[in-house]
């Protein structure tokens, strides 16, 4: 009676001990990897997202570190959300609302339970106002289901040099070209 005692508590025990996340693939963030201006991802990695060795991480991983340096430029649960208007703290899929524009290149880290995952995504010269998100591609429990957002970081890299000239520069540029054509014209007359 004992041993089945000791058996049913246990198999309890199990049931509803809390699940422990674990690792996933980026990619599996369909959400964010589909978006536009999606580049590429890595992770999920273990640990924490500051500013301080991710940033070297971020900056030495292949792929990444052609489209920097990246600098940090803060994160959700800093005061005032650092370059973001709100923190998602809790939830597993949303979107994150940048202050302003972000244009070139760009990096959100995603931080749930103990793992991170970067994605990096081309502003361009236009710009991206906001990203969705999804934790589902940086950890999950055992139960398979996704683990709630700590926080997200920016990290800024190069900025687009792929500039399309404006039609007006174009009618500006063909102005002065005609301008110089009349002035050298009429040299050779006079």
């Amino acid at each position: 009676m004992r041993r089945l005692l000791a058996s049913t508590i246990l198999a309890g025990a199990m049931f509803v001990a809390p699940q422990v996340a674990a690792a996933e693939t980026c990619s599996d963030a369909t959400t964010m990897t589909s978006f536009t201006g999606y580049v590429r991802c890595a992770g999920s990695f273990v640990g924490n997202i500051n500013g301080t060795t991710d940033v070297a991480q971020l900056n030495g991983l292949a792929g990444f570190s052609t489209d920097g340096p990246f600098t940090w430029q803060g994160k959700t649960d800093d005061a005032g959300f650092g370059p973001f208007q709100a923190n998602p703290n809790g939830t597993t899929s949303g979107t994150l609302q940048f202050d302003g524009l972000i244009k070139g290149i760009f990096v959100i880290g995603i931080k749930a339970a103990n793992n991170y995952s970067f994605y990096e995504y081309n502003g361009g010269t236009t710009g991206i106002s906001a990203v969705p998100f999804q934790t589902v591609g940086t950890a999950v429990n055992g139960n398979n289901m996704p683990q709630a957002i700590s926080h997200a970081g920016l990290y800024l890299g190069k900025v687009s040099t792929n500039v399309v000239p404006e039609p007006s520069t174009y009618a500006l540029m063909f102005a002065g070209l005609a301008a110089l054509g009349v002035a050298a014209r009429r040299r050779r007359t006079v």
